[in-house]
């Protein structure tokens, strides 16, 4: 049985999703002012392959990602570019479309643009106002998570250490733990109306949203990179249990290590990203997986090209057993095949099962033998395409 690693208790649990056999998976997408790098490429794969597996294993998946197209670097970019910001966002939608075609990456069965759902954002915050769960302050509407017993359960911060943070800073906020869920005092060029004012739906709010208008009351994971679990988390589970009155709308938040290059993070900002495209374009998707697969999803990677090169022994391995057909398989490699499965039970541990793999290729290309209908199992869980 597939455990998947509770952030909330710090330990690997059994993974039982609220309907089975579906499984409902909401992803933190990406915001559409520029291309996807190797960082943001890693979480669509690492769910990718969890949805491969569960597939395998006879669940059903529904992958929602969220395009945030309202957001401040959107509205700067837009601008510098002296263009609007729909036009911006459905450009880089479109190349997000791509790159996920590149990666081979076809498990995501809904694409939700926040900008879509601002009617609904209205509705939302006027619900959160009318429960005294959000309250107006100096023209914008802020979220009290006074009203949130346990608010900062998932980044495990207590009352006195969420008073450190300065979060969305304006003068007569209740507590300053509180965040924005309208913001009414900027001027960004951009604005749509609200009940409370003409204005702009701020982060939290917008996946909250997006979540609850296709997933309803609860859903089943709900992924990111670990560096969102503060704020952006923790704010987003004080909104669901406030809307829905439930203390646990989702089972699991499973979070994807960060990528590095030259030892910072890899992002925009700091001039070190490496576009998934230009790697795909170069080494091909394959041994990008074979990359990202060969360390922990909780773990972070370091990325040296000569490491992404290193795997390149181990494809040509795959490819030689895939041209070595066979009606039937070995008794010892069918042992690990099934040790092959137990590793991805295993919190998707996909160094292990990658190393098995190895073995079973070294087995085949000895003198075992692997059947068509098992490797391509193997392959089609990878998400390989040889």
């Amino acid at each position: 049985m597939l455990k998947l690693f509770n952030s909330f208790s710090e330990e690997k649990e059994d993974f039982e999703p609220f309907d089975k056999p579906d499984v409902k998976i909401f992803i933190c997408g990406p915001t559409l002012y520029d291309y996807t790098h190797l960082g943001h490429a890693r979480i669509f794969l690492i769910y990718d392959l969890l949805c491969r597996y569960l597939k395998s294993q006879d669940f059903k998946t529904d992958v929602l990602v969220n395009m945030t197209d309202i957001n401040q670097s959107v509205f700067n970019k837009a601008l510098d570019q002296q263009t609007d910001y729909y036009t911006l966002t459905r450009f880089y939608s479109d190349e997000f479309t791509k790159d996920l075609n590149f990666l081979n990456i076809n498990t995501i069965t809904r694409l939700a643009h926040v900008s879509d759902y601002v009617p609904n954002i209205v509705k939302h915050i006027s619900y959160l106002m009318k429960n005294k769960h959000a309250y107006s302050a100096n023209g914008n509407i802020y979220f009290d998570t006074q009203t949130i017993k346990d608010y900062g359960k998932i980044s495990k911060q207590s009352r006195e250490q969420l008073k450190l943070h300065r979060l969305d800073i304006g003068p007569n906020k209740k507590n300053p733990e509180d965040f924005m869920l309208w913001n009414c005092s900027e001027d960004f060029g951009f604005s749509w109306n609200g009940e409370f004012g003409n204005g702009v739906p701020w982060w939290h709010i917008q996946d909250t949203t997006v979540a609850f208008e296709n997933f309803g009351l609860h859903y089943d994971i709900h992924g990111g990179a670990k560096e969102l679990a503060y704020p952006h988390h923790d704010a987003h589970l004080a909104q669901y249990k406030a809307m829905t009155g439930t203390e646990n709308p989702v089972k699991r938040w499973m979070y994807i290590g960060l990528v590095f290059s030259k030892g910072e993070k890899m992002s925009k900002s700091l001039g070190n990203m490496v576009l998934a495209r230009d790697l795909v374009d170069k080494y091909g998707q394959n041994l990008v997986r074979l990359y990202l697969f060969s360390t922990h999803y909780r773990d972070d990677i370091d990325y040296k090209e000569e490491d992404l090169l290193a795997k390149k022994k181990f494809l040509e391995k795959i490819h030689h057993v895939k041209n070595k057909k066979s009606d039937k398989t070995s008794p010892d490699v069918s042992s690990l095949m099934k040790d092959f499965i137990k590793s991805l039970d295993d919190d998707l541990n996909s160094p292990k099962a990658l190393e098995i793999f190895e073995k079973i290729c070294d087995l085949t290309i000895k003198d075992g033998s692997i059947s068509e209908d098992d490797l391509d199992k193997i392959i089609n869980i990878l998400g390989l395409s040889l």
